[in-house]
């Protein structure tokens, strides 16, 4: 009897050992990675918020339809640039805006904007600082950052693309706003 009493000690002690190693294998170990939003969840995303009165504030803004952003992209280097002979930053904007004027709940001008801006990242593949061949398997990624009246960061977050011929952008951009606007609501 005491030997069986060992023998299922032993079983369970291994059990445990057993799971708690299989989770941290299965455990996502980069830090910042987005994953609360189903569109987060397909590509790696990061997010950052650095004030939660002054994002709720800048949310309250765009709902009240405070709405002014910038763009820029940034081409690749190294290899030929592609990304931009299928879609501009034109387009880009017209998208952008759509989305953003999508959470506008009520048209009530206020003084005080806070600053959006964007920028699309074209991934440059050929770039010699990028070693590891999962560095090159994303198109690029787009970056969406909220600053307040005194052009402090309040809010970041990085969403990567997958297709070359950024036909997969626009719910990138969505994405980014939608990442913004559910921010700790």
């Amino acid at each position: 009897m005491n030997k069986y009493i060992r023998i299922l000690f032993g079983l369970l002690i291994l059990y445990f050992v057993g799971e708690s190693i299989y989770s941290e294998i299965k455990k996502d170990k980069t830090p910042g990675k987005a994953k609360r939003l189903e569109c987060q969840k397909k590509v790696t995303s990061f997010e950052r918020g650095l004030s939660d009165a002054d994002i709720l504030y800048a949310q309250n803004l765009i709902e009240h339809g405070n709405i002014d952003f910038t763009s820029t992209v940034e081409k690749a280097i190294y290899s030929k640039s592609k990304l931009f002979e299928y879609i501009s930053l034109a387009k880009m904007d017209d998208m952008f805006n759509n989305k953003l004027k999508s959470y506008v709940k009520y048209n009530e001008k206020n003084e005080e904007k806070y600053k959006l801006s964007y920028y699309v990242y074209e991934n440059d593949k050929n770039d010699p600082g990028k070693k590891t061949s999962k560095s090159k398997l994303y198109a690029g990624y787009v970056v969406l950052e909220v600053k307040d009246s005194n052009n402090k960061s309040i809010y970041k977050v990085q969403i990567d693309f997958m297709n070359d011929n950024g036909s997969d952008i626009k719910e990138t951009l969505d994405c980014t706003l939608e990442s913004f606007m559910t921010y700790n609501k």
